[in-house]
């Protein structure tokens, strides 16, 4: 069982994370593509649709199955890889609650799938997605902010800069804390740091997560 969680940056920042994920999965299964985090006011899925096959086409990635409605999906198993992709937080984790996507999701993970979330598709992996509450608006009234919780308690912060540190300074969870450029890998008992140097917040104390 594999989580790859990244920080949320573009495709030139995410090289090294998205190397990772094609070295890891099947290219001759399907990929499932779950884009209903993002905002129809930004981009329609058509639009992510396309975003993806620019992105992953050049990897090798050829069988690609996108699904907008949650309630369609029976079982994970078939998938090579659930690629979950960002957009505003609360309507992602919404959506998979309302749908119980969460239960199949870590069903699948459990059996030894390959999870790769960006952006609040990586926060809602943590104990909690609180962190997401100083950039996404919970326009979608989500009372229980209780994420999946497969990172040993943590909760997950991307798109870091310096400018959050007030932020975070009094944020009462632990934190994983990514720039865009970073993620971590999830594996074998063992928690990596990919791309550019991760943090790690444990109570009041910050320290870096090496590569």
């Amino acid at each position: 069982m594999s989580l790859l969680l990244s920080g949320g940056g573009d495709s030139q920042q995410v090289v090294p994370l998205d190397e990772l994920f094609i070295s890891q999965i099947d290219l001759t299964k399907t990929v499932l593509y779950v884009p209903v985090a993002m905002e129809a006011s930004l981009f329609s899925y058509e639009q992510c649709r396309d975003w993806f096959s620019l992105t992953y086409l050049p990897y090798g990635i050829t069988n690609v199955e996108m699904c907008t409605d949650l309630n369609w999906i029976s079982s994970l198993h078939e998938y090579t890889a659930v690629f979950i992709g960002g957009g505003n937080t609360f309507k992602l984790l919404k959506k998979i609650k309302e749908s119980r996507f969460d239960d199949k999701l870590v069903d699948y993970y459990s059996s030894g799938g390959f999870i790769y979330g960006g952006s609040a598709g990586a926060i809602i992996f943590g104990k909690t997605i609180e962190s997401a509450l100083h950039a996404d608006d919970n326009n979608v009234g989500l009372n229980d902010l209780s994420g999946l919780n497969l990172i040993e308690g943590y909760d997950i912060w991307c798109h870091y800069s310096k400018n959050d540190n007030d932020y975070i300074k009094s944020y009462d969870n632990d934190l994983y804390i990514l720039y865009e450029e970073s993620g971590l890998f999830i594996h074998d008992q063992q928690i990596d740091c990919i791309g550019k140097e991760c943090l790690l917040k444990k109570g009041n104390d910050l320290s870096f997560l090496a590569d």
